[in-house]
């Protein structure tokens, strides 16, 4: 610029040029801060409340809210809710420890909510930790409400957690049982921007982690809940294992329960599931109990992760429950047999067997071999000289899903006695041990 371009401001006009760049760097420092420290941004204060709380290592008193009056009801490009929209802004520092504040900024941090639902097929036992006295682990668990009026479901549900530090200090509650009872807990907020794009965290950073204790909700209205002994079901393929479930009448329910059970779809051919009794009386303030019987097919699907779907209805009153089972393969193990399983020989005479070994679910290694001959009959035992039998090899190795064979050889003398023996085959590969056996009939003829 020219001199003559050149504007000359007045002190005044310099005053207050100064002040606004100061006050727009300001904001642009706060806006940056307010962007990688969320934890400062501060809502409406909620104090402490009045509940007492219903452990005695928790000194906080609670606030009475809900999953949405926590979590709230802003959604995120995800649809799960935002930091922003918490009820309960920033929630605790810290979620490992065992006396978190009751008050963070002024906000309390422990809260109270009542009739919530357990979402999670069963409670997820994860994220260990060595204490010096011993290992722990959270124990983890979504919950609903079920009065939630919005139509996003990420909106009406929230992820809890029992913590492996409460664990070890001895001050955590029980893990709850798998139910359709509905659940009051007490535990303290806690923001982890760790699974905002996880689904099963809601798509949201709130949890209540640490709970600090739950109780069963009460009701003016009479009605039933079903719950599983087990926390997950489990059964091994070619076997059976069995559960039971527990049927209780709440506030004064009176009535025949009927029962019904069934597994995804994708192995209802290869396992079946069954609930005897079928029906179950019950009384106010009683309860009944059915055994779930769990059977797979050796061909069933190895899987963690299937679903077991329980119900019971009553009337218009019907409940489901959703139980995780996984279908395991059984540990490395071996078959044997023989072929053929009898035979008939004269005096004199001898025979050979064929003797098969074959590996089941990986099973490798070596096996011994031996054989013993026992009479089977009264004739057969008043022999003076009964059947020979000897194996070649007397030890096989067996590949993994493969086989091996051994030859038996039973053979007779001319004083054996005609009537029927026994020859016992074993087989040993440490721990496991099996055997078979072959009928032997010795005969004039």
């Amino acid at each position: 610029m020219t001199g003559a371009d050149r504007t000359v401001m007045s002190r005044p006009q310099q005053t207050r040029f100064v002040t606004r760049a100061l006050v727009l760097v300001v904001i642009m420092g706060l806006g940056a801060l307010f962007a990688v420290h969320p934890y400062i941004a501060q809502g409406t204060t909620v104090p402490p409340g009045q509940l007492p709380s219903w452990n005695p290592a928790v000194p906080c008193t609670a606030v009475l809210t809900s999953i949405e009056g926590i979590i709230g009801s802003q959604p995120n490009a995800n649809g799960g809710a935002t930091y922003g929209g918490g009820g309960f802004i920033p929630g605790i520092p810290n979620k490992r420890s065992t006396s978190p504040p009751c008050t963070v900024n002024g906000n309390t941090t422990f809260v109270e909510v009542h009739g919530v639902q357990m979402l999670t097929l069963t409670n997820v036992v994860e994220d260990c930790a060595q204490y010096p006295n011993g290992n722990f682990c959270d124990t983890t668990s979504n919950f609903k409400d079920p009065k939630c009026a919005s139509s996003d479901v990420n909106l009406c549900q929230m992820h809890m957690e029992i913590d492996q530090a409460w664990k070890s200090a001895g001050i955590a509650p029980q893990n709850p049982p798998v139910t359709t009872q509905l659940f009051d807990i007490q535990g303290f907020v806690y923001w982890d921007d760790g699974h905002l794009n996880d689904s099963w965290h809601s798509y949201t950073g709130w949890e209540i982690h640490p709970i600090s204790a739950w109780r069963y909700s009460s009701s003016s209205t009479p009605d039933f809940g079903l719950t599983m002994n087990l926390n997950k079901l489990s059964v091994q393929q070619g076997s059976s294992s069995t559960a039971t479930l527990v049927v209780t009448g709440l506030d004064g329910f009176n009535g025949t329960v009927t029962l019904s059970a069934f597994v995804t779809s994708k192995i209802a051919n290869t396992t079946t599931v069954t609930l005897n009794p079928p029906s179950v009386s019950i009384t106010p303030g009683g309860s009944a109990t059915s055994i779930l019987t769990i059977q797979a097919s050796p061909s069933a699907l190895v899987y963690n992760y299937w679903t077991v779907t329980l119900k019971g209805t009553n009337g218009g009153l019907t409940h489901t429950l959703l139980v995780t089972l996984a279908i395991t393969r059984p540990p490395p193990d071996f078959n044997i047999s023989a072929s053929p399983a009898s035979a008939t020989l004269t005096p004199g005479s001898s025979r050979s067997v064929t003797i098969t070994l074959q590996s089941m679910y990986n099973f490798t290694g070596t096996v011994n071999l031996a054989a013993s001959v026992a009479p089977a009959d009264t004739t057969a035992s008043l022999s003076p000289v009964g059947p020979s039998a000897s194996l070649s090899p007397t030890s096989v190795t067996i590949a993994g899903n493969g086989s091996a064979t051994s030859t038996l050889s039973v053979s007779t003398s001319l004083l054996t006695t005609p009537g029927t023996y026994t020859v016992t085959i074993k087989a040993d590969s440490g721990t496991l041990s099996h055997s078979t056996t072959v009928t032997i009939t010795v005969s004039l003829t």
